[in-house]
């Protein structure tokens, strides 16, 4: 049986290892099979559950249109390109490819299903960002709220300085 998408690295450490020549192109391509696996069976369950699907494809747009109309969608995809960079953080491997201005912004927020990801709250100022993300979840268990601090480097790229899980 294949290793689950949760316990390999994700996409964007791949990619990594891979430049660096930390793992062979062979072990790249099939770590990389179990993510591509991963989204093969949310389409599947979308094909399986077309209005459903619609109904969170809509819920989505209007998520991200919220917050690239209140933002920007420069810095909205920034948010998302340093919370991919961020070590042990689970949606990271569905945000790996968020500077990519070619893919809609939606393709990233889940709002509804599971699992979860949408922004709960953003506060930027042009050094830094505060932001609430609510994440994860299952059929029995909560999705878990965490509260980031992202801070501007000396090269001007937003890096998660901190991160609180909150109650």
């Amino acid at each position: 049986m294949p290793p689950a998408a949760d316990s390999i690295p994700t996409p964007l450490e791949l990619f990594r290892l891979l430049d660096c020549g930390g793992i062979s192109r062979a072990e790249f391509q099939q770590l990389m099979a179990v993510h591509a696996r991963e989204i093969i069976q949310e389409m599947e369950h979308a094909h399986a559950n077309p209005l459903m699907a619609r109904l969170y494809q809509l819920l989505n747009r209007r998520e991200a249109a919220k917050w690239a109309r209140k933002h920007g969608e420069a810095l909205i995809r920034e948010i998302l390109c340093a919370l991919a960079e961020e070590p042990g953080f689970p949606p990271a491997r569905w945000l790996w490819n968020a500077a990519h201005a070619h893919i809609p912004l939606d393709c990233f927020f889940r709002t509804r299903g599971t699992p979860l990801f949408r922004f709960v709250k953003l506060d930027a100022v042009p050094q830094a960002v505060t932001l609430v993300i609510e994440h994860g979840g299952t059929d029995t268990m909560l999705p878990l709220q965490e509260q980031f601090y992202l801070r501007r480097n000396r090269a001007a790229r937003l890096c998660v300085e901190r991160r609180v899980v909150m109650g």
